[in-house]
């Protein structure tokens, strides 16, 4: 059973047993629902018409909420998941009703198998990401870095990764590395390794047939969508040029003018009360700060505010933590719901900001990772955005460089597709904990560590 859960046909098995309860729960609805149809063989038809096309908005939408990847491992974060999934289908079931004129499309078949697709598909993710965390779980895992070994070490047991069985950390430089390999299934390598040792490691590991990953340098995530060129008999890559191009960005740009239109309407009534109950608790409702777009343009952020009047008088610039005793009650509240971001409508109408885009930091801060970081700049080759892939993939505690990664893979892969998998992907994380602080024990992560490391001379 492991065997199954660990290879490429359940990729196939997953989306083909999901569209079987799909459609199993609509025929299994109009079966319950037939004494009270008027007509059921018309209400019947009506579903078989346009079918297809809910097989095939089931498998988009199941792509765009992650339903195709094992995950989540929680059966909240799953249902969570499918319950959007299955949400954003009864919207499409409805519009195709409609523009197919099939008006003999149940309203109440449809209801009622929605429910029912929620609670099959849910019971069915669930079980087969147990199944394949369980099958990977299984895996002994090798860690091959130098300064940054520990720290990945540390990410994949603090969060309970489903490649947290570590069985030895090492440097590159280690003289039985190999030996260590060979008794591994998973090699980890870290983006501190000398580029022509981890060429080696990595052609040792393809020859003993060893699953590898390796964290990848910012500077190799800029050749990651080069396209082949053939000059004469030599093949070359052309690296892409890193940013929007100019049609992109003026039909990204519309795309942020009618969403955030949009999104002023729906959420002007939440705005208000947002700014009463801010005014009811004393101080001002707005924070307004400073922040670096495109091409290093500094620019006015408009937030609901969050933290205490003044926090920062004291202090100087610091970056917000997740145990910040600066932030208000009310303002945990607002972070969590992301509703403080709400004024930020402005700003996008405005054209300081995307919808999409890397998230704005300060002048401040962005001069000390420059310094820190040679790449940082080029996240500034695009808007900065309302959300983005670094906040939907990363934590609120992911650091600066691994969110640049995140940021730099956006915009060499950027596409309008791209954009709105991400606008949609951010109904995904709205109730869910962006940390998993708290799993274990910092001291007792270190000391388990400790244990895992080989020394060079060992």
């Amino acid at each position: 059973m492991d065997k199954l859960f660990n290879t490429r046909i359940l990729r196939l098995i997953v989306p083909i047993v999901d569209l079987i309860l799909i459609y199993a729960s609509i025929i299994l609805s109009y079966l319950l629902l037939r004494q009270s149809l008027d007509a059921f063989t018309d209400n019947y038809y009506a579903f078989i018409s346009i079918s297809p096309y809910i097989g095939l908005a089931y498998l988009v939408l199941a792509h765009i909420f992650e339903l195709d990847r094992a995950k989540d491992f929680t059966y909240f974060g799953i249902a969570y998941s499918t319950a959007l999934t299955i949400f954003g289908l009864f919207c499409v079931t409805m519009a195709l009703s409609f523009l197919a004129r099939e008006f003999a499309y149940p309203r109440s078949v449809l209801i009622l198998s929605s429910f029912i697709q929620l609670l099959l598909v849910s019971i069915w993710h669930y079980f087969t990401n147990k199944m394949y965390r369980r099958a990977n779980a299984k895996k002994s895992v090798l860690i091959i870095g130098d300064d940054r070994g520990r720290a990945l070490a540390y990410k994949l047991i603090e969060g309970d990764s489903m490649w947290s069985a570590i069985k030895y950390i090492c440097r590159p430089t280690n003289i039985k590395l190999n030996k260590y390999i060979d008794e591994c299934e998973v090699i980890f390598l870290t983006e501190d390794i000398n580029e022509e040792r981890k060429q080696q490691i990595i052609k040792y590991c393809v020859e003993k047939n060893k699953m590898t990953i390796y964290e990848p340098r910012n500077k190799e995530i800029l050749l990651f969508n080069a396209n082949i060129l053939q000059v004469d008999d030599a093949p070359l890559l052309n690296v892409r040029h890193l940013g929007i191009q100019p049609g992109n960005e003026s039909v990204k740009r519309m795309m942020d003018v009618f969403i955030a239109f949009i999104g002023a309407i729906v959420f002007i009534i939440p705005a208000i009360i947002l700014y009463i109950f801010l005014k009811i608790g004393g101080g001002t409702a707005f924070f307004v700060q400073e922040r670096v777009t495109r091409d290093g343009k500094i620019f006015k952020i408009y937030k609901f505010r969050t933290m205490i009047e003044n926090a920062e008088a004291k202090s100087g610039p610091m970056l917000a933590t997740q145990n910040d005793k600066r932030i208000t009650r009310f303002g945990h509240f607002m972070r969590a719901t992301r509703l403080d971001e709400i004024p930020q409508i402005f700003n996008i109408l405005k054209g300081d900001m995307s919808i999409v885009g890397p998230r704005p930091e300060r002048p401040y801060f962005v001069e000390q990772f420059k310094k820190e970081i040679p790449e940082y700049d080029l996240r500034h080759r695009v808007k900065a955005g309302l959300t983005g892939l670094a906040q939907i993939q990363g934590k609120y505690n992911t650091t600066a460089r691994d969110k640049l990664k995140y940021d730099l893979l956006y915009i060499n892969g950027y596409s309008l597709a791209l954009d709105m998998k991400l606008i949609m992907q951010t109904l995904n994380i709205l109730l869910r904990k962006s940390s998993t602080e708290g799993v274990k024990e910092a001291k007792q992560i270190n000391d388990e560590i400790d244990k895992l490391f080989r020394e060079d001379y060992k």
